[in-house]
């Protein structure tokens, strides 16, 4: 694995007046009966990668930033206010974590809803799922204020139904909510960074003595990971999924920004997809879908 380097700012910026052969506007999702979004197949910019961010804010949340800020390289950050465990928390995740959210938006990175409590929707009644997006995003917007917006993106905890073998029934209920809630923005499945199959020892949902990054088995994840999201990037579009609820995927953040950089891979976020597909703002379409 290469030494960390601080390397070219490589934002990528698009272009809301990009040309036709630039953008792809008319096409629906590969499963057009879900909700709008990005799925496994649909299309992706050649040399751009998504990197994403499930399950936090969390302890490693703010050195995720700093990884970003030196790379100048903006992500999507899919976000519960209830998941992590109750002694990590102070009343909420919002709540403890808030000067972290305010400087994500002030970074310029995005934010989605990936519901409060991070249950399997495809067990869940409408009514269930409803409940959970609308409160995730409600005490969003209350611990935030200014610093809050509606939370446009969506990404359904474990990626199901979507991902998973399970009933068109069961997928065309979640999406049912889901198409009135927001953009779905899934991940490319060989690009599932693997961090939170296992902990290994070295790494905890919190800062302290657990940590321990010389461990051999924390090393190994790392390289693991590192492995993983490198070795298939030969130039396609990839939407990345990591998880800032893990020590190892913010010490391997820098390797991975940086070798994909060395490929020739600039970098967006979900906003930047919609705005390359469709031509528009997460809001504007769905303004317009409603």
């Amino acid at each position: 694995m290469k030494a960390f380097v601080c390397a070219f700012a490589s934002l990528f910026f698009f272009s809301l007046h990009c040309s036709g052969a630039d953008r792809i506007s008319d096409l629906q999702p590969s499963s057009n009966q879900y909700a709008l979004g990005y799925y496994e197949g649909d299309p992706l910019p050649n040399k751009t990668a998504y990197l994403t961010f499930d399950d936090g804010p969390s302890d490693w949340t703010s050195e995720v930033l700093d990884v970003l800020k030196e790379e100048n390289v903006k992500a999507t950050f899919f976000v519960c206010g209830a998941w992590l465990p109750k002694k990590s928390r102070t009343g909420n995740s919002f709540h403890k974590y808030k000067d972290t959210l305010i400087r994500m938006k002030k970074e310029g990175h995005v934010v989605g809803n990936h519901t409060l409590g991070h249950p399997n929707l495809a067990n869940m009644s409408e009514e269930r799922i409803e409940k959970q997006l609308d409160e995730n995003e409600r005490l969003y917007r209350q611990e935030l204020g200014e610093y809050s917006e509606k939370l446009t993106l969506l990404r359904p905890p474990f990626g199901s139904p979507y991902n998973r073998n399970l009933s068109e029934e069961k997928k065309r209920r979640v999406s049912s909510v889901l198409q009135k809630k927001g953009i779905v923005f899934m991940w490319s499945k060989a690009f599932d960074s693997s961090d939170s199959k296992e902990w290994v020892r070295g790494e905890w949902y919190e800062k302290g003595p657990r940590i321990n990054t010389e461990s051999d088995r924390f090393k190994a994840k790392m390289e693991r990971i590192y492995t993983r999201l490198t070795s298939k990037a030969d130039g396609q579009g990839i939407v990345i999924l990591f998880h800032d609820t893990h020590p190892t995927t913010k010490e391997v953040l820098p390797f991975v920004i940086e070798k994909l950089k060395e490929e020739g891979y600039k970098f967006g976020t979900a906003e930047d997809y919609a705005k390359w597909r469709w031509g528009k703002t997460t809001k504007q379409v769905l303004e317009e879908e409603m």
